[in-house]
């Protein structure tokens, strides 16, 4: 059976997050799923304020429960790799924004001698206001984790 990683900070898990687990669930037919969730160090380089480690993966835990009625393999990373560099997957699931990373993983496998990750770029999942569903756009109260805009927001 396939086995498959994709990763992110999860912060907060919204509609965009939903595509890359579906489309990974789908990929991986019953087989291995990882998810490396970024550690509170990793993820508050980018984010100034994020919710516990703890917390987001009790998130993921809860909605992989509800949707597909099983738990994934859920490591923390403290680096864009993850255990990439040192585990085999048939698949690596990405976002059009982290696809470079995908790459990068690749070229670092290649050069150990591993073979390649088969990379997965999802579509971007746009808000109703046609731009993209980001954790920024919500942290910034913009839109909501379905895309819906919030308050007066001009579509």
């Amino acid at each position: 059976m396939p086995s498959v990683v994709l990763g992110g900070t999860f912060d907060p898990l919204h509609k965009g997050h939903a595509k890359l687990i579906d489309t990974a669930v789908k990929l991986a037919k019953g087989g291995r799923i990882v998810i490396g969730v970024t550690s509170d160090k990793m993820a508050r380089k980018r984010f100034r304020m994020v919710m516990p480690f703890k917390i987001r993966v009790e998130n993921l835990k809860r909605y992989f429960l509800r949707n597909y009625g099983f738990i994934p393999e859920i490591e923390k990373i403290d680096d864009a790799f993850g255990n990439t560099l040192t585990e085999d997957y048939d698949y690596i699931v990405v976002s059009h924004e982290t696809e470079s990373t995908a790459k990068e993983i690749n070229k670092k496998r290649r050069e150990i001698g591993k073979k390649e990750i088969k990379i997965v770029v999802c579509e971007i999942v746009m808000a109703e206001d046609g731009k993209p569903i980001s954790s920024t756009r919500i942290k910034e109260g913009k839109i909501d984790r379905y895309g819906r805009v919030i308050g007066g927001a001009k579509l």
